[in-house]
């Protein structure tokens, strides 16, 4: 409360770690503090917020708004905001830990191309080109990459 009754002061390039030793702080906590009722915070959606969306687990998440090209592995089930594009594998491979690691990684590396002014939507991403090792056939080669991350130090770890 002390602090909170000084911000006036610290404002527009002014900063209280010059003058947060001079904050007049009581000794011991006043009276009226412990009398203090607090009432726990409601609202109508205890559940879930109303733009986000239970997704299913085993999946990248990639934000498209504020952090934009972050991404996560997700591996229990999960409520995300409006703010992310969900990846789920196609039928024809299964995805785990060690290769999402690798995949995220290289999503990590194109996030450099997007960023407020040029969000990753979902149409976008689906535009993009992620380069990813390939069998002789073409096909992206998710063994490789699964080895490839299990020989990093501390993958065993994930």
């Amino acid at each position: 409360m002390c602090i909170q009754k000084n911000a006036y002061r610290y404002s527009y390039g002014r900063q209280a770690n010059k003058t947060l030793k001079d904050i007049m702080i009581p000794e011991k906590v006043p009276q009226w503090v412990r009398e203090s009722k607090i009432e726990p915070i409601s609202t109508k959606y205890n559940e879930k917020i109303a733009t986000s969306q239970y997704c299913k687990p085993n999946c990248i998440t990639v934000n498209y708004n504020g952090s934009v090209g972050e991404a996560f592995y997700q591996k229990d089930p999960f409520w995300a905001s409006d703010d992310v594009n969900v990846l789920y594998a196609k039928d024809f491979w299964k995805l785990n830990q060690y290769i999402a690691m690798f995949i995220i990684t290289v999503i990590k590396a194109n996030k450099y191309r997007f960023g407020y002014g040029r969000k990753w939507t979902l149409e976008k991403m689906k535009e993009t080109i992620i380069k990813l090792p390939s069998k002789k056939d073409g096909k992206p080669d998710f063994e490789y990459m699964e080895r490839y991350i299990k020989t990093l130090p501390y993958s065993d770890r994930i």
